[in-house]
């Protein structure tokens, strides 16, 4: 996707007749990446961002005002309870949020708004009524957002370090459970998905993370990529662990697989295995500033055709390689750039996963996903866990 080639905080002549233009975002930070690009303030209730001629403003509700002013990255802090009683005064009994941000913006003098294509569609009707032009921007809606700067880049790294924690949790745990009646045992009871999740969730928290939908998936629940998996795990069987857990300091996430085998791996899932990690090191061969990332997703398609694994249906159901080699990653787990069929054009400072797979019902499913920066002239890999597939 060609990123726009403006700046959403530059205002536009032909918004602005009549008054001024704001960049306006309301959402919940806790969900929404470019509200908590824009503010570094982490909220779950939505609250309001505003640039007006270059001052940078949040609103909030008093409950969270005291916080926004001590860490929110803005230039001011407005209070919507203050507007609030302003209306109450005029005779607006019952004001609602949407009231007090027309409010506010008819005090800055704002006759329009841009606003990110997610923008509640509830409020950009009730702005338009109040006699504010609302107009909605293409994502990405901050392409900014894409270079990472520094502190990102060392954020992401942290979160990253506890992505892989997860991973020990996971192989200690394989490594100590023993085979049982076709099932994996540990503790005297059977090791289920359930379980080792539960081990990896309780980590992520002892290291100030949050971790949710971590996928250990084993045997063919492996097939369907965001399987997230249940009930007993099995000796011999591919288990896929997928862990991708969210800073609750900063915001920032990491994202990281691994495949595992309790006991021995079958000819065709070490087939597979090999495979899918030499894809990874082809991905790898590839990645650098300017790098094209349809290209090298195609690339991968073909490396796995030319070993005979075809991506295609059976039964209704996909297998083979049947989803994107890689996603950006930041404050979203999923965001641009992309190495996707319908990828993007990498940058030095993005960052972004190199996950490639494949799934055949009756052998099992393999991914490996490492995290890397994009460097001029390749890449930093914020991986080290190691790629072993059998585990004895």
């Amino acid at each position: 996707m060609p990123l726009p080639e403006r700046n959403p905080l530059e205002a536009s002549d032909e918004m602005e007749s009549g008054g001024k233009t704001a960049t306006l975002l309301w959402s919940a930070s806790e969900k929404d990446g470019d509200i908590l690009h824009a503010t570094r303030f982490i909220a779950p209730d939505p609250f309001g961002f505003a640039e007006i001629d270059g001052i940078r403003w949040i609103l909030v509700a008093d409950l969270e005002l005291g916080r926004a002013r001590a860490t929110a990255r803005v230039d001011r802090v407005a209070s919507l309870d203050v507007y609030k009683e302003a209306l109450r005064a005029g005779g607006n009994e019952r004001p609602r949020p949407v009231d007090a941000l027309a409010a506010f913006l008819r005090e800055q003098e704002v006759a329009a708004a841009r606003v990110p294509a997610s923008f509640p569609f509830g409020i950009a009707e009730d702005l338009r009524a109040a006699g504010f032009s609302v107009r909605a921007e293409p994502d990405p809606f901050f392409p900014q957002r894409q270079v990472k700067t520094e502190e990102e880049i060392e954020a992401i790294a942290e979160a990253q370090a506890a992505a892989e924690e997860g991973l020990r949790v996971a192989r200690d745990a394989l490594a100590a459970a023993k085979p049982r009646d076709g099932v994996l045992v540990l503790d005297g009871e059977t090791l289920t998905a359930e379980a080792l999740r539960r081990r990896i969730h309780l980590r992520m928290l002892e290291l100030d993370f949050s971790a949710s939908h971590t996928i250990v998936a084993c045997g063919d629940q492996a097939c369907d990529p965001h399987d997230e998996g249940s009930g007993p795990l099995r000796p011999d069987a591919a288990i896929i662990c997928d862990i991708f857990p969210r800073s609750l300091r900063t915001g920032y996430w990491g994202d990281t697989t691994r495949t595992f085998v309790r006991g021995r791996a079958s000819p065709s899932l070490v087939r597979l295995y090999e495979a899918v990690r030499d894809a990874q090191g082809l991905v790898f061969g590839e990645i650098r500033d300017g790098a094209d990332g349809t290209e090298i997703h195609r690339k991968v398609e073909e490396h796995f055709a030319r070993l005979g694994f075809e991506t295609g249906r059976r039964n209704g159901a996909p297998e083979g390689f049947f989803h994107g080699t890689g996603h950006g990653l930041g404050l979203e787990i999923h965001e641009m750039p992309r190495i996707h069929r319908d990828g993007s054009i990498l940058r030095e400072g993005n960052v972004v996963t190199v996950e490639p797979g494949l799934y055949y019902r009756g052998i099992g499913g393999v991914r490996l996903e490492d995290l890397v920066a994009v460097t001029r002239d390749g890449y930093r890999n914020f991986s080290t866990f190691p790629k072993d597939l059998e585990i004895r």
